[in-house]
This record gives C-alpha cells, sequence and structure tokens, in this order.
C-alpha cells in the first residue's frame, strides 16, 4: 500500500497537481456597466450604459464544474430622444429603474482551472441558470419624476398592472485567470432573458386619455402616457412580440476557499 501512495504522489506531482481534485468555495464581488434592450432601445445601441455590481459565491465541485449563487443591483434607462428616427422622437417617452436580483447558474470551464495550479490558472467558461429580479421603472417630464406602473400608462385597469418581480433566465461567458493561489480575476458578460416586457413600461398601444385620466387619480398620468401628445387611443406604443432585455459587463474578483485533495487509492 506504501508503494501505491508513493506511486500516487510522484503521478499528481508530475502532472503539476491536475489529477488531484479541487474543491472549496469563492468569495467575492464584481462592478461594470449595463445596458437595457428593448422598445426604448431597439437597435441594441450600447452608448447609453448605466452602472451594476453584486456579490458572488461558488460552491467549486472540480476543476470544470462550479454552482454559482448571485446577489446584484443594477441601473438601466433608456430614452426615445437619445435615437434620431421618425419614431421614437414622435413618442418621446423615457424610463429608469432600479432591478434587483437573485439568481444562480452553473458554471463550467472549458480548461482544467485551478488556482494552485502553475498550469490551469486561465479559462474561458460558461454558465447558464435561473433567478428572480425585481424593477420598478420611473420616468421624468417636465422636472417631474413619478413611477410609471401605479399610472396605468396603457389603459391598465386598477389591480390588473403588470408584476414587478418576475422570473428570469440566465445566461453568461468570460474568461477567469488566477493572479495567485487564492485571488482570481474574471470577466463576465451575462444577458438576462426577462418574461415581462414592461422592464421599460411600453409594451402595446395608448390608452384612451380620457378613459386614463378617470381611472386614476394622478392628473398627470396622460402626460406620462403620452408626453408628446401626438397618440390616438390604439395607436402603437410599443412592440409586445419581443421581451425586454438587460445585460452587463462585469469584473469580478473572487478569494478561493479550499484545498486540493488527491483521489483516493484503492486498498
Amino acid at each position: 500500500m506504501t508503494l501505491r501512495i508513493s506511486i500516487a504522489v510522484v503521478f499528481c506531482t508530475f502532472l503539476g497537481f491536475s489529477a488531484f481534485s479541487q474543491k472549496g468555495y469563492e468569495l467575492g464581488g464584481w462592478i461594470g456597466p449595463t445596458v437595457y434592450f428593448g422598445d426604448l432601445n431597439p437597435d441594441y445601441d450600447v452608448t447609453h450604459p448605466g452602472a451594476g455590481g453584486g456579490l458572488i459565491f461558488k460552491k467549486i465541485y472540480n476543476e470544470r464544474i462550479a454552482l454559482k449563487f448571485g446577489a446584484n443591483y443594477l441601473f438601466v434607462k433608456g430614452d426615445d430622444l437619445y435615437y434620431d428616427n421618425s419614431f421614437q422622437q414622435s413618442r418621446g417617452l423615457n424610463f429608469h429603474s432600479n432591478v434587483w436580483e437573485l439568481g444562480s447558474e452553473l458554471e463550467f470551464n472549458f480548461f482544467a482551472f485551478n488556482p494552485m495550479s502553475r498550469d490551469h490558472f486561465f479559462t474561458p467558461y460558461l454558465s447558464a441558470g435561473i433567478g428572480l429580479f425585481k424593477f420598478d421603472p420611473k420616468a421624468t417630464y417636465d422636472g417631474v419624476t413619478k413611477k410609471l406602473r401605479p399610472l396605468g400608462t396603457e389603459g391598465q385597469n386598477i389591480g390588473e398592472e403588470y408584476m414587478t418581480t418576475k422570473f428570469m433566465g440566465i445566461i453568461s461567458g468570460g474568461l477567469k485567470y488566477a493572479l495567485n493561489s487564492r485571488w482570481i480575476l474574471s470577466l463576465n458578460i451575462s444577458t438576462r432573458i426577462l418574461t415581462t416586457d414592461y422592464l421599460d413600461d411600453v409594451s402595446t398601444t395608448y390608452p384612451d386619455m380620457v378613459v386614463l385620466e378617470s381611472l386614476r387619480e394622478d392628473p398627470l398620468a396622460p402626460l406620462f402616457s403620452d408626453p408628446t401628445e401626438n397618440s390616438y387611443p390604439g395607436k402603437q406604443r410599443g412592440n409586445s412580440v419581443n421581451k425586454d432585455n438587460y445585460n452587463y459587463i462585469g469584473i469580478g474578483v473572487t478569494y478561493f476557499i479550499g484545498s486540493l485533495q488527491c483521489p483516493d487509492i484503492s486498498k
């Protein structure tokens, strides 16, 4: 048995620790720009970003697989006046929203990754998962900022407004690099597949403004529904076919808590 153990130790050392099983945890965070795509940014413009950041916790199963949990805050925004096409200029809508989210992703490393190895300190990776997000769109017109959902800007009846806490899908990818045996630097690009088209409060058609004013106690509801007064009941306000989404590019730093374990040697 002593001979088998000696051979195993020499074998693991010869492979630069690649035969070891990496297990443990990573703790850290990220910051970076965010961008929203939807009715107020239909051309996927990235020149008007918001910002975000979050906390990262990973359970490391081996050099290829990890389970990631995240708690994030993101600020997203859009404005028709950023763009010069006639439809958006005549519509004149804007929004901004804080987004809070919790998510879990299964992460796969393309190369074996081990911060304690001189040979496996870098890898591209992909991850996917699900999560919950909460949003609350607001807009500003004539120097006044209001929450949009309570105004029923597309003629929603009271009590039938869209939900602001929803499920989402998560797809991410990036690169990770071990600065040393404990600290890991990562670049992460992530997109959210949303189950709502009301992140920006824009989805279907304009309501009858007389009816809207009678439904809502706030006299500014018609202004926030149609700030340019170019609409009529049933006129297109948004495109409900494609759901909104938001994305971010994050620079992350995590700290590895764990050790390397040589595979069990049979007796």
